[in-house]
């Protein structure tokens, strides 16, 4: 009978589908910004940079507005003189707790990809006049994975894990229980059906790669004598409710978006790298 429901959930969990996403990073020019900034300097005023530490702690401010997640910046400068126009030569960032929506990353540290970046500044706000591309570093810990777990875009995609028919409630998966230990991710997922009194579990191990820009399970291997239907067949159901997956979907907004590039499995904790991008014209000032 648990292996029919199984099979039940399977069809009614892979309708979903994942869409690929690609990352492409253009660089601006420092003829063609300076250029740009001298038609916005005649429109724009406030742009007075006193100091170093003043623009990062603008963009600092920012960033937890956005994000809300305390940041700190770190600006590498070509000279004050530029950095009055909102030029400079890279922008480091770090954040000991990133947690945005469904998003938990501890350690993030992230830098400027390219070597000439510009920034505005106006009415109290930061505006981009192009894609500002950082390369970032994080790891994902027990405690992350927890936050992910319970936060409402998770919880949300969760209810939909539910097959109803004619009234009746067919079958239910509730919150799973994910930890990471040993370099493997372990899963307890339960499933309440109208067959049983108390919910069934199903129990697995299971590695994890990146798979057009999401981190998704492979080599999924049952914590039981008897598995209930093979792996490869089985894996897109439980990628259906891996709290990987939507933490960096949460991030694709107006603001920025976030591409992985690397995963991997370090003893308890999960170490990513990838490109985080603050999107073009984000904050544009009215002319």
């Amino acid at each position: 009978m648990i292996k029919k429901i199984i099979l039940i959930l399977m069809i009614f969990l892979s309708f979903n589908s994942i869409t690929a996403k690609e990352c492409t990073i253009v660089c601006p020019t420092e003829s063609i910004a300076i250029i740009e900034d001298e038609k916005l300097i005649n429109k724009i005023t406030g742009l007075n940079f006193l100091s170093k530490k003043i623009a990062e702690v603008i963009i600092e401010k920012e960033l937890k507005e956005e994000l809300t997640s305390k940041f700190n910046a770190s600006l590498e400068l070509f000279s004050i003189k530029r950095l009055k126009k909102g030029e400079f030569k890279s922008l480091t960032l770090t954040c000991k707790q990133l947690a945005y929506k469904a998003l938990r990353m501890s350690n993030f540290y992230a830098q400027t990809v390219c070597p000439y970046n510009k920034i505005v500044y106006s009415n109290n706000k930061i505006f981009f006049p192009h894609d500002l591309a950082f390369k970032f570093k994080s790891t994902i810990t027990n405690s992350d994975i927890e936050g992910i777990i319970k936060s409402y875009q998770f919880q949300r995609e969760l209810k939909k894990c539910t097959f109803t028919f004619n009234g009746v409630k067919g079958f239910e998966i509730k919150t799973p229980v994910v930890k990471i230990k040993n370099g493997k991710m372990f899963f307890s997922i339960p499933v309440e059906t109208f067959i049983f009194s108390e919910p069934f579990y199903i129990n697995l191990s299971t590695d994890i790669e990146v798979k057009n820009n999401n981190i998704v399970l492979k080599n999924i291997t049952f914590l039981s004598k008897n598995n209930i239907i093979k792996n490869d067949i089985f894996a897109p159901l439980i990628n259906k409710i891996n709290p990987l997956y939507y933490q960096i979907n949460s991030i694709d907004t107006k603001y920025c978006k976030i591409y992985i590039t690397n995963v991997k499995i370090e003893d308890n904790i999960i170490s990513t790298e990838g490109i985080f991008i603050i999107n073009q014209n984000y904050g544009k000032p009215n002319e």
